[in-house]
């Protein structure tokens, strides 16, 4: 490769029925230093919602700043400490009233990413609200991605609605990991989808469809972005393998007891887990997508491969101070963090055009839309991670109230608006926005 040679960051490899984008390659640096400075890798945002309820006793550290001791369902993250802070003491509910009262139930999870009021009606059509903070990023963020945004779910549409419209209309959720490996690396024309589903049936793989785009760029490449490229597409490969075997088991009844003889997206939740982290840190790698909402955990499938979890999710969140209950939250709020924490692992070892990770090149939420699953909506966990391409100090708790205990007066403790968390977040990844909801400000001691 001659140093006069330079790929666009928007090459990607075609073929009938595929166009695979690619990661940051070294022959993409602009020449001169002015090009560099303005090509400075993009600062990417997620918002995963966990579902609605946690193990407050095991989830909030009990002391504030730089020098907190991680909790116990926070110890899995302990490796990542200094890329994450703790946000407690914060509230999602509109000031005044949420209709006529303190309940919301499970309304929460459409008003996470609101911070507004939802109406509600007699079905999914008659739903309305305001735009969500990952809508307002796709708009300031995401005209040069092939998608300003994905919604992602493992919930059928309903309640765990978390992306609105600008309109404040619901917006569709991708629940599927190989509709999302489709909508990734398909191409969009009919055709080329028809062809796609050919090759699929014939069990070839979607990089047959680009070999000789590949085998043509691989030859201009340099030793080091042939090897980053082998990587990316060995990454792209086994993960369409593995959606492959789990989709011929969708229709497969299960045996007449145990579990079924393979994972699929609708019975089992850690391997659908695993495979949308992925597939989410391949589609920032390769700049694809720069948002993404996800609502991963939570009620739907059984958490059953969690050893000592024997209940449903929903019966266990109303655990009314039950002993068994509470122990069996504590251990889905661990397996969450551990599959977090592996997320992280994945970005950390992704590497941008400043030669930073993208997990440093990012902000990743993580949080809950009620607290103890009493159907209240202050100081619920947040956790943030990522560092905004160096704008972010990070290894802190922040802690805007006391943490309240069952039985107190939660809604007065928590007065901080969960709103100045996302105004800080939109401004740190460079969105033109001075107010968000009911924000009062940026979060104090983010920045």
């Amino acid at each position: 490769m001659t140093k006069s040679w330079r790929l666009s960051r928007r090459t990607a490899l075609q073929g009938l029925g595929a166009t695979i984008a690619l990661p940051f390659l070294e022959a993409m640096t602009p020449v001169s230093r002015a090009a560099q400075q303005a090509a400075q890798p993009p600062v990417r945002l997620m918002f995963h919602w966990l579902g609605t309820a946690t193990n407050m006793d095991h989830w909030f550290p009990e002391d504030d700043g730089p020098n907190y001791q991680l909790s116990r369902a926070l110890r899995p993250l302990e490796r990542h400490r200094s890329h994450f802070s703790v946000i407690s003491g914060t509230r999602n509910f509109p000031e005044l009233d949420y209709g006529g009262g303190r309940e919301f139930g499970h309304n929460g999870a459409m008003m996470w990413l609101t911070s507004q009021r939802v109406v509600t009606g007699s079905g999914a059509a008659d739903i309305k609200t305001h735009s969500s903070v990952d809508q307002i990023a796709a708009k300031h963020l995401g005209q040069n991605t092939r998608h300003p945004s994905l919604q992602l779910g493992i919930y059928k549409p309903g309640f765990h609605i978390l992306s609105w419209s600008e309109h404040g209309t619901p917006l569709p959720t991708i629940n599927s990991p190989a509709a999302l490996f489709q909508r990734l690396f398909v191409a969009k024309r009919p055709s080329e989808v028809a062809q796609f589903k050919k090759n699929a049936a014939l069990n070839h793989s979607l990089l047959d469809l680009v070999t000789e785009s590949r085998h043509d760029l691989q030859r201009r490449l340099g030793v080091q972005d042939r090897d980053k490229l082998d990587q990316y597409l060995t990454s792209v490969r086994e993960l369409e393998a593995g959606i492959a075997r789990d989709e011929k088991w969708i229709d497969t009844p299960p045996p007449p007891a145990g579990r079924p003889p393979a994972p699929t997206a609708e019975r089992s939740k850690d391997e659908w887990m695993a495979t949308m982290y992925r597939l989410i840190a391949l589609a920032f790698e390769a700049d694809i997508t720069r948002v993404v909402a996800l609502a991963g955990d939570g009620p739907g499938p059984a958490y059953d491969f969690i050893p000592g979890v024997i209940e449903d999710w929903h019966p266990i969140s109303h655990h009314n101070q039950n002993a068994e209950k509470l122990e069996q939250m504590a251990r889905i709020n661990e397996w969450s963090m551990s599959e977090l924490a592996k997320f992280l692992d994945t970005l950390d070892g992704m590497h941008d055009a400043n030669g930073q990770s993208i997990l440093h090149n990012s902000l990743i939420l993580t949080g809950d839309s009620m607290a103890d699953g009493q159907h209240w909506g202050g100081n619920y966990p947040l956790l943030l991670a990522g560092h905004a391409g160096g704008r972010l100090k990070q290894g802190q708790h922040l802690k805007f109230c006391e943490n309240p205990r069952y039985g107190q007066d939660k809604w007065t403790l928590a007065r901080t608006p969960t709103s100045n968390l996302y105004l800080s977040m939109l401004q740190l990844a460079g969105a033109p926005v001075e107010r968000f909801a009911d924000s009062t400000g940026p979060l104090a001691g983010l920045a």
